[in-house]
Parts: C-alpha cells; sequence; structure tokens
C-alpha cells in the first residue's frame, strides 16, 4: 500500500492523485492505450492520432534518462498548451487527444478511466501495484533519436539503400544511447557523428552500428544469436534464401529482389531447430559471407551443417579478392550496382 504525502493529501482532496501513484498502479502503455486503442511496442511504426496520418511514419522509444515511453512524430512541427508534439508521454497524449483543460484534470480523467471502480481511496490505494521486470542482469540499450537529415543520405546512398528502406528495416538514426547493466556500469553516449540502430528484434533488444567509429565500438548490440534480420519479411516459401552477414549486405541484395536474412555476425548462427525451420521454406541456401578468413571459414561450417541435414541444399558464394571489397555491399559501393548485378548472375543467384 502506498500512503500519500501532505502535498498529495491536499490534491486527493480536490479530487486527484499524483502522476507517480498512477504509475505505480497502471503502465505507461495501458495510458497510451486510451488513446491507441492498443498498448503500444517499442519502435513499432504506427500512425499519429494527433494529425490527418496515413502513412505509419511514428513510434514509441524510452527515453534514455527515464526510461520512461514517449511517442515520437517528427513530423508534428506543433505545440499545442506548451507541450512539443513531436515527442511527447502518456500523460500529454491523453491532455491532447480528450482535449483536457490542465494537468489535474488529465490526471483525473486517467483516474476514473484505470483507477475508479478498482478501491481506489483516499490517501491508500488498495489496488495490487503492477507487476514489472526487476532484472538488473540483461544489458539494456535505450536511444534517442533523431530525424533523417542529409548526413545520412550521404552515407546510405553509396550502397544504393534509401530513407524508405531504412525506414522499412526499422532503422534509426541516433543521436544519443544509453546502456544499462554493463561490465562497466551505466553510462550514456553522444553521438558527435553517426550512428544507426537496428530495431526490429523482440523484447526491446537493439544493434547500434557507427559507421566511422575505429575498432571496438563500432557495433554494440545486446541482440542474441536467435535474433535473425529480415525473418519477418521472409516470404513463407520460395526457391533460394541469400543468408548475409550484416544489415547492409542484406539490404544491398534484398534492393535485388532476393530473399534475404541477415545474422548478428558470421559466426553466431541461431540455434539449430530455428535454422533448420527457416531453411526447410527455401529449395536453395546461399551462404554470402566476407571473403577474409573469418568469412570463409564461417560459411564453411554453416553450409557444412545445412548440407548435413538437407544434402547438397547449401553452397557458399565470395566477391573475388578485390582491393577494398569483401562483401556485396562493398562491391556496391567501390564498382556499382552493374558489377553487383553481374557477379550475382555469374553466381546463378539472379537468373
Amino acid at each position: 500500500m502506498s500512503t500519500f504525502s501532505n502535498a498529495e493529501d491536499k490534491i486527493e482532496e480536490r479530487g486527484f492523485i499524483s502522476k507517480k501513484d498512477i504509475l505505480k498502479y497502471v503502465l505507461e502503455e495501458d495510458i497510451f492505450e486510451l488513446v491507441f486503442g492498443y498498448k503500444p511496442i517499442e519502435f513499432e511504426y504506427v500512425t499519429s492520432p494527433f494529425r490527418d496520418d496515413k502513412s505509419p511514419g511514428c513510434w514509441f522509444e524510452r527515453d534514455i534518462g527515464t526510461s520512461k515511453l514517449r511517442f515520437v512524430d517528427f513530423a508534428n512541427y506543433r505545440t499545442i498548451k506548451g507541450i512539443k508534439m513531436k515527442n511527447i508521454d502518456c500523460f500529454d497524449a491523453v491532455q491532447i487527444f480528450f482535449k483536457l483543460p490542465n494537468f489535474y484534470k488529465t490526471l483525473d480523467f486517467i483516474k476514473s478511466k484505470l483507477l475508479e471502480g478498482k478501491n481506489v481511496e483516499h490517501k491508500v490505494l488498495h489496488i495490487k501495484p503492477v507487476s514489472r521486470d526487476k532484472s538488473k542482469k540483461k544489458v539494456k540499450i535505450y536511444i534517442s533519436t533523431r530525424d533523417f537529415t542529409n548526413r545520412d543520405r550521404v552515407y546510405w546512398s553509396k550502397y544504393g539503400i534509401s530513407k524508405q528502406n531504412l525506414v522499412d528495416d526499422k532503422v534509426f538514426p541516433v543521436k544519443k544511447y544509453k546502456l544499462l547493466n554493463t561490465r562497466k556500469g551505466d553510462f550514456i553516449t553522444t553521438i558527435r557523428d553517426v550512428c544507426y540502430a537496428y530495431a526490429e528484434f523482440k523484447d526491446e533488444r537493439k544493434k547500434l552500428y557507427r559507421p566511422y567509429q575505429k575498432g571496438k565500438g563500432k557495433f554494440i548490440t545486446n541482440c542474441i544469436a536467435n535474433d535473425i534480420g529480415g525473418i519477418d519479411k521472409l516470404v513463407p516459401f520460395g526457391r533460394q534464401l541469400v543468408i548475409a552477414k550484416s544489415y547492409k549486405d542484406y539490404r544491398v541484395l534484398k534492393n535485388k529482389g532476393l530473399n534475404v536474412i541477415w545474422f548478428q555476425n558470421e559466426g553466431m548462427f541461431p540455434s539449430l531447430p530455428i535454422l533448420l525451420s527457416v531453411v526447410n521454406r527455401f529449395t536453395k541456401i546461399i551462404i554470402f559471407f566476407d571473403n577474409d578468413t573469418p568469412g570463409i571459414i564461417a560459411a564453411k561450417k554453416l553450409t557444412d551443417l545445412i548440407n548435413s541435414h538437407y544434402p547438397n541444399k547449401a553452397r557458399s558464394i565470395y566477391i573475388p579478392v578485390m582491393v577494398n571489397i569483401t562483401d556485396p555491399s562493398d562491391l556496391h559501393k567501390e564498382k556499382g550496382e552493374e558489377d553487383l548485378h553481374k557477379f550475382l548472375k555469374d553466381n546463378k543467384i539472379i537468373i
């Protein structure tokens, strides 16, 4: 049970409870549901109920400072009652959507919708507190996103990857990120150049990619081996599946009309039941990793593993030895889309 402070008692006497007490007994997702009609999932694209919006391009993300869930809509430039609509919390959402006059009326409205009828009494709340994940061992990644800019276009266009490709794949530009429960503790990093979050994975897992970072820190992730990139967009069955080792390779090949998935890295295979359930859906499997020692070793291992269960189903291919080129995205960047197309055709990946 929770007893209000004297200040909160005065508010309660006027018919309100505090924001803190509301969040002790209901989740932010429950409050957002009053507006959206469903419980939000972080980084799932949605339309905005606050403007005429027919194309999903908004999302929910957790604030890196407070871990509170917020609704992000970079296309909404309005400020309503002092609330900047580009980035709002669940209380802002309720106040604006239901046209409530002030914050106290907003709390009272939420109380009436979510708490009344559940034995909420003056000074003491008798609702059982909501269950929350108290695990402190799992590494968590929170990001603060930004809108796409010209520097993003400059970087990705070298690979023939468009802004719409990135949006479709849940790739978000990042201005800050926060890591929790790492061996070195918790910390926040502000990005001075560019950073991207691959956020298509379950349970709020993410992979951060910093293209211009040298060595350690280029990739930061809390993903697991079973987090397969592109799996949700894969056709149910097909003639051929290409397995790539990175997002860039995945998108470059997907833009050629191929069925593609990508692993977290070359040596990080998903569990055998998950792997076999995917490859069983296709007649042929192409392993397309880097033409370097780690890539060649990993590709042979994966090819042998698949063929041990489905003989002659899988084969490996590599980019020919060229300066600064080891994978399909490198080939597109350095030689162009036509050279990539020719390579894929010569290797009977494109018919």
